[in-house]
């Protein structure tokens, strides 16, 4: 499976803290994340019960990572 890449301050499901998906910060800049690498494919989300989103995806319940 491969990976995407989202920018930490785009409100992405991979930046999303309710996101369990694999991911990673892939790029730092001024010792601040600039973007993540987040796995192809779709995981589930915290906040919405039964249902699966792909990192790239957007979601009206996003709340930041606690990593970045």
């Amino acid at each position: 499976m491969g990976t995407n890449t989202v920018l930490a301050n785009e409100k992405k499901c991979g930046t999303c803290e309710y996101w369990q998906g694999e991911r990673t910060i892939s790029r730092m800049i001024g010792n601040k994340p600039h973007s993540i690498s987040v796995k192809s494919g779709s995981y589930p989300c915290a906040v919405q019960a039964g249902k699966t989103v792909q990192g790239i995806g957007t979601s009206p319940k996003w709340k930041k990572w606690s990593s970045i």
